[in-house]
C-alpha cells in the first residue's frame, strides 16, 4: 500500500506547487458601487476644497473627524507642537544644507516614553455609526498602550523613488512593545507622506478613521501641506483605480477595533566628514565595488498620537540600518556561520574517526551529542524558514541550511546511534542473550550434579576418540565457570565434565540476525529524535509569542541547556571512572565553535535579529562552560574522581593504583604484580633503596620507571608519591603492568590484555 499513498501524495503536492494565482477580484454589486463612489467623490472633494489651519476647525466631511464622531481631535494640537520641539531640538545648531537620507528604507527603532503618564481607557465611540460594515467581537481597543513607556519599532519603505528631491509615497509597519502587549508586540500599516527635508507623516486608515485624504493638514507647515496634498492626491488616484477595478485594499480581520496612529517622523542630519549621501545611497542600490565605507544608520526622533484611543508617544532617538546595509550584514553573519558549520563538521568527522572501535564508543556519553544534536536541528528550521521569508539571501542560507541538514542528519544522529548501540544496543536482544546465559549456566549446573553421581570411568587404550572432539575448544558462550558464578580465565582447562560443544556453521546462525535488525533499530531511533525535534520547535515558536518576562527566561534556559553539553560527558566519566572520551581538539573546538554564534545575541547591540542584550547573561553562560571544559581537563590528568566521594559512585577499577612495598602497607603490593620478580630495584636515595622499580612493557618493549611506598613513608607523606608518576603506568585486573600511553593505545582497539588475553574494563 506504500505505493499508491506515496504516488497520490506526489499528485496532491504536484497540483499544489503548479496551480495559478488566482486573482483577488471582488465583483461589486449596485449598491455597494454607489456607496463606494460616494466616499470617492467625498475623498478628492475633502482633499482639493480644505485649507491648511487648525484640525478641529477644518469641517472636514471624513468619518472620523465630524465632531459628533468623539475622536480626541483637540489633542492634535498638542501631539504637533511636541513633533515641532523635536524638530527644533533635532536640528538645533545644524543648516538645511547637512545632509539627510533621501532613501529610507530601513527598520528602526528604540524606547519611547508616555507623554500622559496617567493610563486613559478607550473612549466608548458609537462604533455601529462609524463603521456600519463591520461587525467587531469586542469593543475593547487594540493596540491601546497603557504602560508608561515601552519599545517602538519601524520599518519604513519608500514607495516611489522617482527623483530624491520630490515629496514621494512612503510606507510603514509600526510594532508598539509593551509588558502589557500580547506576544511581540502591537502592529499596525500605516502610509504617508516623505518630504525632501526628511520629515515623514504616516496615518493609519480604516472604516471608522478616514485619515489618507486628511493627511496634509497633519504636517507642521503650510509649504509641506501643499507638498502633502499633491502627492496624496496621486496616492488616492491609484488606491481607487485599485478598488474600481475590483480589487480589495489589504485589511486585516478584525475581532476587535484598533486604535488609530498618526506618526510624525524627524530624520536627523547625518554628521560626519566626506559624507557624500548621493554615492552612498547610489551604492547600496546598486554596487559597484566604490570605497563608500560603511554607512550611517538610519536615525529618528519620533511622535506618535492616537486621537480614539487618546494618548501619545515621545521616542527621541530610533535608529537601524538601511536594508541594503542590513542585507549586507545578513549575507556576511550567514557566510560566517557556514564556516562554522563546516569547522564543526570536520571536527566531528574527526571525533567519529577516533571513536571508531566499541572500547572508544563505550567512553563517548550520547546525551552530549543528543544536546548538540537538537540545538542543530533547531537552527536547521530556523533557516527553513528564512529560505522562505526572505529570497534575498536565498544562496547563502540555502548552503548554510545544507550544511546544518548534512551536520545533524548524516553525521550527528548516526554518530549518536553507532554510540547508543554499543553502551544499550536492542532492549529485546539483550534480554534474549540474558535468558540465553541463563539457561546455559543452568545447564552446565545440572550436567555438574550427573557427573558428580555418575561412576568414573578409564577408557580403554583401544578407544577411538576422535582427535578433534577431544582438542575442540568450547565456545565462549559456554566456558566453564566458577563457583561464584564468574567465568573462569582463559589459561583455565575446561572440565572434563564440561558439555561439548557446538559448532554451526556460519550461515545457518540466523537466529540473532532474525530477532535484531539494525536497519529498524535506526528507524526507531531517528522517528524518536524528530519527533522530539518537532515538538521542540513549535514550543518554541509558541514561546515567541508569550509577554516579555516568560520569553527571555524561556530562551535563557534554552541556551544554558545548549551550553550544559559537556554535563553529561563529565557524569560519564565518574561513573564509568573513564579518561580520554573525547579529543581536545574537538572539545576546545566545537565549544567556541557552537558558543560563538549564540554569545553573538547576547552581546551585539546591532544583531540581525535586533534582539535584546544581555552581557551578563552572556557572561554568566560563557564562565559555565569553561568550567565544564576546566573539569573535563581536570578528570584527565586529575583522575576521574577525585574530587567525588566513593559512596556517591558505583565501584571501578583503578588503573594507576599506589604501589606498596609489603602487604602491611595497603594498596597494591609490588609481589602481586605478575612480572615483579623481573623487576629491578632502583634506588634514587641511599636512605631509601628500593623506593622504584622497573619493568618491561610488553607492548613497546621499553623499560617502566614505578615508584613504590613503603610502609614508613606512607607514615610520613601520606598515601604515595605525585598522582602525575601514576599516571605514567597503568596495572591492569590481571596484574600485569604497562606504560599508560601504550595501554591506552591498546585499549582503543580491543578490550584484552596484551599479555594474557583476559577481559579488561573500559578506560
Amino acid at each position: 500500500m506504500e505505493g499508491p499513498r506515496l504516488t497520490l501524495l506526489i499528485i496532491v503536492l504536484l497540483f499544489i506547487f503548479f496551480s495559478p494565482d488566482q486573482p483577488n477580484i471582488r465583483y461589486h454589486s449596485q449598491r455597494e458601487q454607489e456607496r463606494l463612489a460616494t466616499e470617492k467623490q467625498q475623498d478628492f472633494h475633502a482633499l482639493a476644497n480644505s485649507t491648511y489651519g487648525d484640525l478641529p476647525s477644518a469641517g472636514l466631511n471624513l468619518t472620523g473627524f465630524h465632531p459628533e464622531d468623539g475622536y480626541q481631535l483637540q489633542l492634535f494640537s498638542t501631539a504637533q507642537e511636541i513633533s515641532k520641539r523635536q524638530q527644533i531640538d533635532t536640528w538645533y545648531g545644524f543648516d538645511r544644507l547637512t545632509p539627510v537620507y533621501h532613501d529610507v528604507d530601513g527598520e528602526v527603532r528604540g524606547d519611547f516614553v508616555r507623554v500622559d503618564a496617567q493610563p486613559d481607557a478607550a473612549r466608548k465611540l458609537n462604533l455601529t455609526a462609524l463603521d456600519p460594515g463591520t461587525d467587531y467581537l469586542t469593543h475593547n481597543f487594540d493596540r491601546n498602550v497603557s504602560d508608561a513607556n515601552g519599545q517602538l519599532t519601524i520599518n519604513l519603505e519608500d514607495v516611489d523613488r522617482v527623483s530624491r528631491f520630490l515629496t514621494r509615497d512612503i510606507r510603514a509597519t509600526v510594532t508598539m512593545y509593551t509588558d502589557s502587549s500580547p506576544g511581540n508586540g502591537w502592529d499596525a500599516r500605516l502610509r504617508g507622506v516623505h518630504l525632501p527635508s526628511g520629515h515623514i507623516v504616516l496615518t493609519t486608515s480604516s472604516g471608522k478613521f478616514n485619515a489618507l485624504p486628511a493627511l496634509p493638514h497633519f504636517m507642521l507647515a503650510q509649504g509641506d501641506f501643499n507638498r502633502a496634498t499633491a502627492t496624496m492626491n496621486a496616492t488616492l488616484k491609484k488606491i481607487w483605480q485599485n478598488i474600481d477595478r475590483g480589487g480589495v485594499v489589504d485589511a486585516p480581520l478584525l475581532v476587535a477595533p484598533t486604535c488609530e496612529l498618526v506618526v510624525w517622523l524627524h530624520q536627523k542630519p547625518l554628521v560626519g566628514s566626506n559624507l557624500y549621501i548621493g554615492e552612498i545611497e547610489q551604492e547600496l542600490r546598486e554596487p559597484d565595488g566604490a570605497p563608500v565605507g560603511r554607512p550611517p544608520p538610519l536615525a529618528f526622533s519620533a511622535v506618535v498620537f492616537s486621537p480614539d484611543c487618546g494618548y501619545i508617544l515621545q521616542a527621541d532617538t530610533i535608529f537601524g540600518p538601511k536594508t541594503e546595509a542590513y542585507s549586507d550584514l545578513v549575507r556576511r553573519i550567514t557566510a560566517a556561520f557556514c564556516m562554522m558549520l563546516v569547522g564543526q563538521i570536520v571536527l566531528l568527522k574527526r571525533q567519529m574517526e577516533k571513536c571508531a572501535t566499541p572500547s572508544t564508543r563505550s567512553r563517548v556519553s550520547y546525551h552530549t551529542f543528543g544536546i548538540a544534536a537538537f540545538a542543530d536541528g533547531l537552527i536547521l528550521f530556523a533557516l527553513v524558514g528564512v529560505l522562505v521569508a526572505d529570497i534575498s539571501i536565498f544562496l547563502l542560507a540555502g548552503t548554510a541550511a545544507f550544511l546544518c541538514c548534512i551536520h545533524v542528519a548524516f553525521l550527528e544522529v548516526k554518530f549518536i546511534f553507532d554510540i547508543w548501540t554499543v553502551q544499550v544496543g536492542d532492549p529485546a536482544v539483550t534480554q534474549r542473550e540474558r535468558e540465553r546465559r541463563a539457561a546455559a549456566a543452568a545447564n552446565t549446573s545440572n550436567n555438574v550434579n550427573d557427573a558428580s553421581t555418575a561412576p568414573t570411568t578409564i577408557p580403554a587404550a583401544n578407544d577411538a576418540t576422535p582427535a578433534t572432539e577431544a582438542s575442540a575448544p568450547a565456545p565462549a558462550s559456554q566456558s566453564p565457570t566458577s563457583e561464584a558464578g564468574l567465568p573462569l580465565p582463559v589459561t583455565a582447562r575446561a572440565s572434563a565434565t564440561s558439555p561439548p560443544p557446538i559448532i554451526l556453521p556460519p550461515d545457518q546462525d540466523v537466529t540473532t540476525a532474525q530477532q535484531f535488525s539494525p536497519r529498524a533499530s535506526f528507524a526507531s531511533l531517528y522517528s524518536r529524535f524528530y519527533f522530539a525535534l518537532i515538538n521542540l520547535m513549535f514550543f518554541t515558536l509558541w514561546a515567541t509569542s508569550w509577554p516579555s518576562t516568560p520569553r527571555h527566561i524561556y530562551f535563557n534556559l534554552l541556551a544554558f541547556c545548549f551550553f550544559s553539553l559537556w554535563v553529561p560527558q563529565i557524569y560519564r566519566n565518574t561513573m564509568r571512572n573513564c579518561r580520554k572520551a573525547l579529543t581536545w581538539e574537538y572539545v576546545v573546538g566545537t565549544s567556541i565553535l557552537r558558543a560563538v554564534p549564540i554569545l553573538y545575541w547576547y552581546v551585539d547591540d546591532r544583531n540581525i535579529l535586533f534582539a535584546t542584550t544581555n552581557p551578563r547573561t552572556a557572561t554568566f553562560l560563557l564562565g559555565w562552560l569553561w568550567l565544564q571544559i576546566m573539569v573535563l581537563l581536570s578528570q584527565q590528568f586529575l583522575g576521574p574522581r577525585m574530587f567525588i566521594p566513593e559512596n556517591w559512585c558505583p565501584p571501578a577499577y583503578d588503573y594507576h593504583p599506589v604501589l606498596y612495598d609489603d602487604l602491611e602497607a595497603g594498596g597494591l603490593p609490588i609481589g602481586e604484580v605478575t612480572s615483579a620478580s623481573e623487576g629491578k630495584d632502583v634506588s634514587i636515595d641511599k636512605d631509601k633503596a628500593g623506593s622504584r622499580k622497573v619493568f618491561d612493557c610488553a607492548i613497546c618493549m621499553n623499560e617502566i620507571d614505578v615508584p613504590v611506598v613503603s610502609k614508613d613513608e606512607k607514615a610520613k607523606t601520606g598515601p604515595g608519591r605525585s598522582w602525575l608518576e601514576q599516571r605514567n603506568y597503568m596495572v591492569t585486573p590481571c596484574r600485569h603492568i604497562f606504560h599508560s600511553e601504550c595501554l591506552e593505545g591498546w585499549m582503543n582497539l580491543r578490550l584484552v590484555c596484551p599479555v594474557c588475553r583476559e577481559g579488561l574494563p573500559p578506560l
